[in-house]
């Protein structure tokens, strides 16, 4: 992502967070970005080719994380109001078909962020998650959401050719 699209995501982030759109915000977001974007300088780490966002990707996660959390909430809502709740907890080992550091954050980024789940641990040798589900009823759909979640996650991102890398990389690498 070049410089003024991190800009804008920065500021944009900032205006969401402060709730209303404002000069004094919007300078004061600039501001917060770029010292952002020089205390922590985007680098590329050594023998790896990076990733780029494929916007039509991230749409897709964005929708699918969306329905994910009414659903969930919804669910999770229900059951706690029940007179008697069927709670059924349990932990699921999910091996990733495509590992990679960003898939395993990602992945495990949504699913913290989803009522009734949690990571509970990450193999990196494997690149396997485990994953608690307060309401475990049905291993093979559980497992089938993990699976499909792992297929748009990998879908968010797309490989960057290392030759496309900034100048600056090539610089060091050379």
């Amino acid at each position: 992502m070049r410089i003024a699209g991190r800009i804008a995501l920065l500021v944009t982030l900032w205006l969401l967070a402060w709730g209303q759109i404002s000069v004094a915000n919007l300078v004061s977001g600039v501001a917060v970005a770029a010292a952002l974007l020089v205390a922590f300088p985007a680098v590329a780490r050594p023998g790896t080719p990076g990733v780029a966002l494929s916007p039509a990707g991230v749409a897709r996660l964005v929708g699918y994380v969306s329905m994910q959390l009414v659903t969930s909430n919804v669910v999770m809502a229900r059951e706690i109001l029940r007179r008697h709740p069927d709670i059924r907890p349990g932990v699921l080992a999910h091996s990733l078909e495509t590992p990679s550091e960003e898939i395993v954050m990602l992945m495990t980024s949504v699913i913290a962020l989803s009522p009734g789940t949690m990571t509970v641990d990450v193999d990196p040798a494997s690149t396997t998650i485990y994953v608690h589900f307060l309401l475990l009823r049905d291993v093979d759909s559980a497992r089938a959401s993990l699976d499909r979640l792992e297929r748009i996650a990998s879908g968010a991102f797309k490989a960057r050719d290392p030759d496309r890398r900034p100048a600056a990389s090539r610089k060091e690498s050379s």
